[in-house]
């Protein structure tokens, strides 16, 4: 395996100092280290295409080239930037991609990452992207570092590293102290618990689907009420609002992070345009991608009160503790929606935790079922 501080050096000594992207648990110890350190510039973004038009930034104002670090999911976020900024038919400009697979051919995944690891080499190829799988020892990577330098001098275009899964080390990652108290999971039982029953739930993806999940497994509950978004980071407030839009007679909650509302964040002006009466969205904010590794989001300078308000939610609020959260359920029947509670939790989760990966499509036919009965 490849310690992360290795590759780090390897970048830095070759001058690759500007690094941008969206977290993936593959790039977990690597992160870490990066997020540790002053020896390049890093830069989270809220979703990939982002990260590369500020690569491509960075690009034009120094002339380096920048490395941009994302998941095979969002090979399609960058299509757009990739063939209509960074193309040679238009601006020309290079960037080193680091994209980690997911969905391997032949490796025991989540379902959500089957299609586009089948089809990762192949996009790279459509869009004429040279790749290399990242080896696991350091002198070859410096090999690898310097055909892409020589690409880079040639073409001025972007190449890319693909990362497997367990090619880099994990490492110790320091953890910062938490300014609160209330856990997502422990948020979660207690929206369920205080909702009337069968009302329709939308959970985003990663660790808020997981803990519903296992809420209603560990209550032997009939989850036909609830969609998990397991994959589609973002996308949880939009097939809300869709269903929301036909289905008037049932309360609709959304089950969101702060890093999915991010990624989206022009959901909430849709959502607010359209006012939906009964729908309800709350976001579990602990300012971590907890699901990649808890590196860090940016809500910790966003008020997603006051954005609320200003794309028209009807109501808001944010919520500390426990007691608050359960006294402003028990009153959500007379909030006219949209309604957004903006939910403070803590980092962190069980080690345990389930996955609702399974059995996906006779869940959507419950759950459609649910909502057309």
């Amino acid at each position: 395996m490849l310690k992360p501080q290795d590759l780090l050096n390897v970048l830095v000594e070759n001058d690759f100092k500007f690094i941008t992207g969206v977290p993936c648990s593959i790039f977990k110890s690597f992160l870490a280290v990066l997020n540790d350190q002053s020896k390049a510039k890093h830069i989270i973004a809220v979703d990939e295409g982002e990260a590369l038009s500020i690569a491509t930034g960075y690009h034009l104002a120094t002339s380096k080239t920048p490395v941009v670090y994302l998941q095979n999911s969002g090979l399609g976020s960058i299509l757009d930037p990739l063939t209509s900024l960074l193309a040679k038919e238009v601006y020309n400009i290079p960037a080193l991609l680091l994209i980690s697979w997911r969905g391997e051919p032949d490796k025991d995944d989540e379902p959500q990452h089957l299609k586009i690891g089948r089809l990762t080499k192949q996009f790279l190829e459509i869009l004429d992207i040279p790749y290399v799988v990242l080896p696991n020892n350091r002198v070859e990577i410096e090999n690898e570092i310097q055909k892409a330098k020589e690409y880079f001098r040639k073409t001025n275009l972007p190449y890319a590293i693909i990362i497997k899964k367990g090619t880099i080390e994990p490492c110790q990652i320091k953890e910062k102290t938490d300014i609160y108290h209330l856990g997502r999971e422990e948020s979660i039982k207690a929206i369920i618990d205080n909702l009337e029953d069968e009302q329709i739930i939308i959970a985003g993806t990663g660790k808020i689907s997981r803990e519903l999940f296992e809420y209603r497994k560990a209550n032997k509950q009939n989850n036909k009420t609830d969609f998990y978004v397991i994959g589609s980071m973002g996308c949880a407030a939009s097939i809300a609002l869709g269903i929301a839009l036909k289905e008037t007679q049932k309360k609709i909650f959304i089950l969101d992070g702060d890093g999915s509302v991010l990624m989206r964040m022009g959901t909430l002006a849709t959502i607010g345009h359209y006012s939906p009466n009964n729908l309800y969205h709350i976001i579990l904010d602990n300012n971590a991608h907890d699901s990649t590794g808890g590196q860090p989001t940016v809500s910790n300078t966003v008020d997603f009160s006051k954005i609320a308000e200003f794309c028209n939610y009807k109501s808001f609020k944010v919520i500390t503790n426990k007691q608050e959260l359960k006294n402003t359920l028990l009153n959500i029947k007379d909030m006219k929606g949209p309604v957004m509670l903006v939910v403070k939790v803590k980092k962190g989760s069980r080690k345990d935790l389930g996955r609702p990966g399974r059995n996906i499509i006779e869940r959507k036919k419950l759950f459609m079922d649910f909502l057309n009965q």
